[in-house]
């Protein structure tokens, strides 16, 4: 009797498509080609083997290139491939005879839609080595090897995904309405689409592999090889290993299934936030937002760390709504460990945490054993997470390290007059911002960029010969919002979608979502502090670093909540103003004979 009350027909709901939605992505898997054994020959005559991808990153080369890769048997094999290709191929064959390919080439360069290949099924049965011979002129270099969706084994897994994504949800869903019920199904179903079409058909995560997507996959692969330096945690070493782990599980396609969900998932979780907190109003507003905000859908198609972290913060967001109502140990554990987790992945709200524990000491410092010990909990969490990075890194590096190394050299950007900046071993690296900004003073400096000790000197070296940049640095937050784009998703193929959204964005969602907090900011709850305090250490981290609108996205998820109750308040006053209006019906006598027909 008590596992039957325990698991309700929602929760049946749940399991049943949670385990569809399993069986589907295995199904995809079992479907889709996957090349192995890569190998390639570089302009240079050097060659990579057991290459990681089929597409290659050499910004400086240019010449011919050759490809070679293996796909394994198909029981179910698609008769349609689209060949998408960065560069040039000018010729394809494979182990079972030379392939028509077609000359032309605007078809064969820089194709990102891909050049169709039909009746594929009976060399994709069978053992197949492919060959591709082609051209660069520099950057990225290969092919992607795509599906069609529209054949019938892929359409009918996404329908099949799509109900048991359904059912799932409707296991999850609030006590509601059947009409509100509808609504948020169909919006749900509407910002899955909308991710999976930006993630499989617009830009994968794949076509993606330069700068800093690049180095997130070369670090991966030179793990994955027993190869350690120091430079691999000079950024946040989580999403390396994240894709490196699902990659190895299911190629690309899978880490690109887990872009589309963490990013989905994001609006779920705001929605569940908004829809607790102000009702079934805001809660429909907060979904049309988080549905089709761009900038978290397209940060899906990219092969970096900020679509996990935006999920991270996200769902801290939802779990600090819950704790903070039941004041349970055990959820100020979990927060400790989620917000180390994130850590990991981008240090943007690193300075959230202490200002965290201090709002909690202040807020209970009428019982301060109970608030310490709330603070304790928090901290056994970080631990638990950083302990194993501190013992990693010390094992497989010069010394152990709580987090990554670029810090020092953030700071330096942000309080010196260089912003292209190169090391003593190459390495070069300047902010897309101040590239934006046409800063571009150029130092070359006699240490490495992982010389944290040296950097941090420099930067408070930069403090003392010039003090006005602290105030000057103030100009970090405006650049949270405005002033720049969107890096990378202004240089793919999304930016046709984001600008009309960074419009609305300025001059819709910002006013609403200040509305919002001021009105939020009277009822002093301790869900608002949290997410102002939030927003505010995001601020003090800019300021004392640098900033770029990228730094704000994973942020949005407060923006949104704010702007919900802002909008629902502003309805609210106008269906206020127009029930309270007076009615033709109310008037005296004498007026509605007066403006009545004679």
């Amino acid at each position: 009797m008590e596992i039957r009350k325990k698991f309700s027909p929602t929760n049946w709901f749940f399991v049943a498509g949670l385990c569809g939605i399993l069986l589907t992505l295995l199904w995809f898997s079992f479907i889709t080609p996957q090349p192995k054994n890569i190998r390639f020959i570089h302009p240079d005559l050097d060659s990579t083997d057991q290459a990681p991808s089929t597409v290659y990153h050499r910004p400086h080369q240019d010449g011919l290139y050759w490809l070679n890769f293996d796909t394994e048997p198909m029981l179910v094999a698609p008769k349609r491939l689209h060949l998408r290709t960065f560069n040039c191929v000018h010729q394809l064959s494979t182990s079972h005879g030379e392939w028509n390919f077609p000359s032309n080439q605007n078809i064969v360069c820089n194709n990102k839609d891909g050049v169709v290949l039909r009746n594929t099924a009976s060399i994709l049965s069978q053992p197949t080595t492919w060959y591709i011979a082609g051209s660069t002129s520099g950057g990225n270099y290969g092919v992607i090897l795509d599906v069609d969706w529209t054949e019938w084994p892929f359409a009918l897994g996404l329908t099949v995904l799509m109900i048991s994504l359904g059912l799932a949800v409707y296991g999850k869903l609030p006590t509601m309405q059947n009409p509100e019920r509808v609504a948020v199904m169909i919006f749900l179903a509407g910002a899955f689409f909308l991710r999976f079409w930006f993630v499989f058909i617009m830009s994968s995560p794949q076509m993606s592999l330069f700068s800093d997507m690049g180095m997130y996959f070369d670090r991966g692969w030179e793990l994955d090889r027993g190869i350690y330096h120091t430079t691999q945690t000079f950024q946040p070493i989580g999403y390396t290993l994240l894709s490196l782990w699902v990659r190895h599980l299911g190629g690309f396609p899978l880490l690109n299934w887990l872009q589309v969900f963490l990013s989905w998932g994001v609006v779920f979780l705001i929605f569940l936030m908004v829809r607790e907190r102000f009702g079934k109003i805001a809660g429909l507003i907060s979904l049309l937002i988080a549905s089709t905000h761009i900038p978290l859908a397209a940060l899906a198609s990219m092969h970096m760390a900020e679509m996990t972290y935006a999920f991270l913060i996200t769902f801290t967001l939802w779990c600090l709504l819950k704790v903070l109502k039941r004041q349970t140990l055990t959820g100020f554990f979990i927060i400790g460990f989620l917000l180390a987790f994130a850590f990991y992945f981008k240090g943007n709200h690193a300075f959230f945490i202490p200002a965290f524990s201090l709002w909690l000491l202040y807020r209970d410092r009428k019982n301060l054993s109970a608030a310490f010990l709330k603070v304790s909990m928090l901290a056994v969490g970080c631990l638990i997470v950083m302990i194993p990075h501190v013992v990693w890194t010390g094992i497989h590096y010069d010394k152990p390290q709580l987090g990554p190394t670029a810090g020092a050299l953030n700071f330096v950007e942000g309080k010196c007059p260089s912003k292209d900046n190169r090391d003593s071993r190459g390495a070069r690296w300047m902010s897309p911002l101040f590239g934006v900004l046409g800063e571009r003073t150029f130092k070359k400096w006699p240490r490495p960029f992982t010389d944290q000790a040296y950097f941090w000197k420099e930067g408070f070296k930069c403090i003392e010969e010039n003090p006005a940049v602290l105030l000057s640095s103030f100009r970090y937050i405006y650049y949270l919002f405005a002033g720049n784009t969107l890096w990378p998703i202004a240089e793919t193929p999304m930016k046709t979608w984001y600008y009309p959204w960074e419009i609305f964005f300025l001059y819709g969602l910002l006013p609403f979502a200040l509305i919002g907090a001021l009105s939020l900011s009277r009822k002093k709850d301790s869900f608002t502090e949290v997410a102002a305090l939030m927003m505010l250490t995001l601020f003090f981290t800019v300021w004392f670093f640098k900033s770029e609108n990228r730094f704000r996205v994973p942020f949005d998820a407060i923006i949104i909540v704010w702007s919900s109750a802002g909008l629902a308040w502003a309805l609210e006053k106008v269906k206020v103003w127009v029930l309270e209006k007076p009615k033709p019906s109310s008037l005296p006598l004498e007026v509605i004979k007066a403006s009545s027909p004679t």
